[in-house]
């Protein structure tokens, strides 16, 4: 039976871990956990393994997840990079933190770079992944079969990882901030917050679905909702005065070079 170890016990790593616990691809008690703090234990399966070091996690594990900021990864390398680890297989889920700085502090170790995002949460993640060239096609797909199992998995080249983080992994954040400010209209409007939240969100779920099972192209869909001089053209038009489309798509360039300055300082 596989053995896996979560380095940083976050919200991601405890997605992570419900995914591959629920799905029986391994047991709890064949996961090990390490976090500076222990309280970040309680979100995970009690059968897990608290490990009482850094070392102590790999050692007892054959996959072994860097779920920890991308500010401290380099503490985390340095800490095991004189054990024996040509035998492991590291999943790195830090935004930034590319295949080469790991292998320029661990040597010439087996690495799966991914991009996951929060929704993994509730199992409709999406995550990005690439591998180093000492990855085989089946630890490849068992670290697959792990993401697939809390969503949809994309294969993408590590020269395109910051990028995605723009598009998948920052985006649900993007989202959030439109539902609010449609609660704040709503609000506005004289309604609730209690009375409007899940219309909104059944919305955006509904318009999203039909991006995505609708054979016409996002500009039809547009078009069949907005009537010349009706009510969603005097909306849209605010939106094009306010150049939306240009004001997301600098957010999204900030991200990516976000990403690529993190990659630099490590």
């Amino acid at each position: 039976m596989k053995k896996i170890a979560f380095i940083g016990a976050g919200n991601m790593a405890s997605a992570i871990c419900g995914g591959i616990i629920n799905s029986g691809l391994i047991g709890a008690e064949n996961i090990f956990l390490y976090d500076k703090n222990a309280n970040q234990y309680d979100k995970f399966n009690a059968s897990c393994n608290a490990s009482k070091s850094i070392c102590n996690a790999v050692l007892n594990a054959d996959y072994i997840f860097f779920s920890v900021k991308p500010q401290s990864i380099k503490e985390v390398l340095a800490e095991i990079k004189d054990l024996k680890l040509n035998d492991k297989v590291f999943i790195s889920i830090c935004a930034g933190i590319t295949i080469e700085s790991i292998e320029s502090a661990l040597g010439r170790v087996k690495i799966i770079r991914t991009m996951p995002n929060t929704p993994l949460l509730i199992g409709k993640g999406v995550t990005a992944l690439c591998k180093n060239s000492l990855i085989s096609s089946e630890e490849f797909d068992f670290v697959k079969s792990i993401f697939s199992s809390s969503g949809y998995i994309t294969e993408l080249e590590e020269t395109e990882i910051n990028n995605i983080t723009a598009i998948t992994s920052s985006s649900p954040a993007y989202v959030y901030l439109f539902a609010k400010a449609m609660l704040v209209g709503a609000e506005n409007l004289g309604f609730s917050h209690e009375n409007t939240l899940e219309m909104i969100c059944k919305t955006i779920i509904g318009a999203t679905e039909m991006i995505l099972k609708d054979s016409r192209s996002i500009d039809d869909l547009i078009q069949m909702v907005k009537s010349p001089n009706g009510t969603t053209e005097r909306a849209l038009n605010v939106f094009e005065e306010s150049n939306l489309i240009e004001i997301v798509s600098k957010a999204m360039k900030a991200c990516a070079d976000r990403a690529d300055e993190l990659a630099k300082m490590n």
